[in-house]
């Protein structure tokens, strides 16, 4: 058991640990130890925080609600009587109070600046707020954000104690990097301002900055002329630089100030606070690519922390075997999948540097294939790595590729029938029903299928794409760059699982518009209430055959819904109001696409393949392209029925986690079940094995959800953007967006992206920023989104074109496009917010292109 600290001690040399005093005094600690000059200091522990904490988080509606009641509570007895001893005895009239938060500093960045500090804090009811404001500090919504700007897996503010130090009246005060965070190692920085040194730390004082050779004492530069340090004192603040680096092993960014008892004596220097530097010039001049213009359309927009923890394990993991199934080495510390403002982000740099040991092979090639962007941002800045591991593995990865390529076609079907059989057994049981030894082994088993599944999805995805490249490879050698016109074309028409639930709904709509009493009922009720009020009719034949229909379809596709990656989404099943929408629209349709209209343009694109096989192919090599083609053809198929699966396995956990949420709500942990997809799936593990860890999510959860609600609310960042030392340096491939371009209509701009589905359509433009609007898209127009997954792409069919901000050619929004016969043009970044509901727009599906008219 932790030992309970007292409510307030003096910081020593020999002082308590950091989870009592917080960073910011032990840093204080290692000076004293040193020897080094520090004012006297005292320390509010962390455990008085924690303790009203615990007290006032089950009261609490949201952060905003918690800070308040911080400040309005009344200090723990043990420490307001505390308080009172030392300010009667101090003699002291003023006071600086400041933050030591538990997680001061971290290897990557700096919390600095991020909690409160309070100034000329004089009488005990002044302490009082003072200590409270810098406690409700600790939850400011901007820190927060700071904090999970990088950081996809967000923890909880660990805690904070509180710094009490006497009010100083410095001669001159200021900061110094005992290394220069941009500039050579062996020279100090030395900011300096006369009086307090806030103004330096803030950023706002006309400060003077001395940039001395450590070694020679040797002043380079300064950044103005005059000073309020003399020669003897940057003498002895360079020392200071010289021993605390030699001590610590690593820089330190270091607030002092000279102050003085009286006017005859000189200055002494006073060490204020230290922390670690945290920003080197070798991570400033790191820069990397990172982009989220394909791993986007799998999780768009702001994941939850439960969702992010399981696709961001899954996906990094499936990342490295990819890999190394092809025989590259992959560096341990690789970090390929990050996060962004709460946004999927694939790290391009690093993802080029592996693919580079494959010899005679461009990364760009294999990227912008697999329909990624900034392939010209990261081209020539990345590491070339050595193919020497790639070839010394090519006697064991060649027979493995065989394998998996020989193996996938019998292994799928198998798959497929097991999972289904796991899949009813797990829906047909009672979860609530379950004692605590089944509901952990449920867990177990759903994390065991999960990875099954994926990893043989990541098998088809891998040999789909190999197998894409060597027949679009073919296609180019045989044919020339003509032919590579046609790729799309003969990868279309493949009745892939992904379109059925849009075909599925179109049927409906045609069901629902035989019947008047439908047709009324259908266009005049809103759609989140339409299957109450067909409910309310079922009497009706009409009304009850159509509600079989809908009941079987939810039967088979009510796993589905848009974004569906994201677990915090309701599927169909739960609720209804999209797939009212979309047969709503069909409804609303002066003309549907009609099956003969539809086996009529599938006849002629065929012809059209035909046409393209003739040309480019003779007598002898077309037997063997179209066998390559109708194996490729086949992967894709694959693909697109386990990713079926893995959203299924999201539907069983989603299910799951539901239920771990009734049981937390139940025990008073949580206020909602649903609160639950703000924790991470190993806290629910933690919990599972110790029920005690449930009294720690309260907390999280207000935490997660705030932070979550804000970026939200944050405009998506850049689909790729260059990031270094934790800045965005450049936002956007500069060839994305174009005034002009050969073709566009008199007045339009254009909208550069790739090729999605071939065709070319003009229409007025429908822009739907999310799933959660109303998503009713009138016959013809041209549906622009962000970026769109399976549960969208029913709306396809209303469609005349679509155009997307995320994705690739190999995406499985594109292949549905091409299914249906709908030209798309996808990674057209920024398209949601350029392009506006009713201007017109022309989709060039061939060239990737989308002209725009603002009306």
């Amino acid at each position: 058991m932790t030992r309970q600290a007292p409510a307030i001690i003096e910081i020593t040399a020999a002082s308590s640990r950091r989870a009592h005093v917080g960073g910011k005094a032990m840093g204080l600690t290692k000076l004293m130890r040193a020897g080094l000059p520090v004012p006297p200091t005292f320390c509010v522990t962390a455990d008085n925080f924690d303790g009203l904490l615990q007290q006032l988080i089950p009261q609490a509606a949201d952060l905003e609600d918690l800070r308040a009641q911080i400040m309005a509570a009344e200090l723990p007895a043990a420490l307001a009587q505390a308080l009172r001893a030392l300010l009667g005895r101090s003699g002291v009239e003023s006071w600086a109070v400041r933050s030591s938060a538990i997680a001061e500093d971290g290897a990557t960045h700096s919390m600095a600046g991020q909690q409160a500090t309070v100034l000329h804090v004089s009488g005990e009811q002044a302490m009082h707020q003072a200590i409270k404001r810098v406690w409700a500090s600790l939850f400011a919504q901007d820190a927060l954000l700071y904090r999970a700007e990088f950081e996809v897996l967000q923890d909880v503010p660990a805690g904070i104690a509180v710094l009490l130090q006497p009010m100083l009246s410095p001669v001159c005060a200021g900061v110094l990097f005992t290394s220069n965070p941009l500039g050579p190692d062996d020279e100090a920085v030395i900011s300096a301002t006369p009086g307090l040194g806030t103004q330096v730390v803030d950023g706002r004082g006309e400060e003077t900055t001395h940039f001395i050779e450590r070694s020679t004492f040797y002043e380079r530069r300064r950044s103005q002329e005059g000073s309020p340090l003399d020669a003897e004192q940057l003498r002895q603040l360079t020392w200071l630089a010289e021993r605390t680096e030699r001590i610590f092993g690593r820089p330190q960014d270091i607030e002092w100030a000279y102050t003085r008892q009286d006017e005859e004596e000189p200055p002494r220097l006073q060490l204020l606070q230290m922390r670690p530097v945290t920003t080197r010039k070798e991570q400033a001049s790191a820069r990397s690519v990172w982009t989220n213009a394909n791993v986007g359309e799998a999780l768009p927009g702001v994941g939850s922390p439960m969702t992010w923890s399981i696709i961001h394990r899954f996906s990094s993991r499936g990342f490295e075997r990819a890999f190394k199934s092809l025989g590259l080495s992959v560096p341990e510390d690789a970090r390929l999948v990050s996060g962004f403002r709460g946004r999927v982000y694939l790290n391009l740099t690093e993802f080029m540097s592996i693919a580079s040991q494959i010899p005679l092979m461009r990364p760009e090639a294999l990227f912008s294939v697999a329909g990624g962007g900034g392939a010209k941002l990261v081209k020539g800045g990345y590491e070339r790595r050595s193919a020497r591991e790639f070839i010394k593995n090519l006697p064991l990865t060649v027979p493995r590729i065989i394998a998996s390529h020989l193996a996938m076609p019998l292994l799928t079907p198998w798959w497929e029938a097991y999972f289904s059989r796991q899949r009813e057994a797990f829906f047909l049981r009672d979860l609530d029903r379950l004692n605590h030894a089944e509901f952990t082994r449920q867990l177990h088993e759903l994390d065991a299928l999960f990875e099954r599944n994926g990893l043989i999805m990541l098998a088809a995805s891998s040999n789909f794409l190999m197998s894409y490249l060597v027949m679009r490879e073919t296609l180019r050698v045989l044919g020339g760059s003509k032919a590579l016109v046609h790729e799309r074309l003969l990868v279309s028409d493949l009745d892939v699982k992904s379109a059925e639930p849009g075909l599925a709904l179109l049927e409906l709509g045609r069901l629902a518009r035989r019947s008047l009493r439908l047709r009324k009922l259908i266009l005049g009720t809103p759609p989140a209430q339409t299957l109450e009020a067909l409910e309310a009719q079922q009497d009706r034949p009409d009304v009850a055959t159509f509600l079989a229909e809908v009941h079987q379809f939810r039967e088979l596709y009510g796993h589905r819904a848009p974004r569906e990656a994201e677990l915090i989404t309701p599927r169909w099943r739960e609720d209804a109001t999209f797939i009212f929408e979309v047969v709503r629209g069909f409804v609303a349709s002066p003309d549907l696409p009609g099956e003969r209209k539809a086996a009529r343009e599938r006849a002629e694109r065929e012809l059209q393949a035909e046409h393209v096989l003739s040309e480019y192919f003779g007598t002898l090599t077309r037997p063997l392209f179209v066998t390559l083609l109708n194996y490729t053809r086949g992967g894709a198929r694959m693909r697109e029925s386990l990713r079926a699966l893995v959203v299924e396995s999201l539907d069983m956990y989603r299910r799951y986690y539901l239920a771990c949420g009734k049981r937390l709500e139940q025990s008073g942990f949580l206020s909602a079940a649903q609160d639950v997809f703000f924790l991470r799936d190993e806290e629910i593990e933690q919990w599972l094995e110790d029920p005690d860890e449930a009294r720690h999510f309260s907390l999280r959860v207000l935490v997660r959800r705030t932070i979550h609600e804000q970026q939200c609310l944050q405009p998506d960042p850049p689909n790729t953007f260059v990031l270094a030392d934790r800045k965005i340096v450049d936002e956007q491939d500069a060839s994305a967006l174009d005034e002009f371009s050969p073709g566009a209509p008199v007045g339009a701009l254009t909208l550069k992206g790739l090729p999605g589905s071939a065709g070319k359509r003009t229409g007025i433009a429908r822009v739907l920023a999310h799933p959660g609007e109303d998503c009713q898209l009138k016959h013809g127009e041209v549906l622009v989104v962000p970026y769109a997954d399976v549960g969208w792409t029913p709306l396809f069919l209303s469609a005349s074109a679509v155009v997307m901000g995320l994705g690739g050619p190999l995406s499985h929004a594109c292949i549905v496009a091409r299914e249906f016969g709908v030209p798309a043009v996808v990674n057209a970044q920024g398209a949601a917010q350029l392009i506006k509901t009713g201007d017109r727009v022309t989709v060039d599906g061939d060239r990737g292109v989308v002209f725009y008219t603002p009306s």
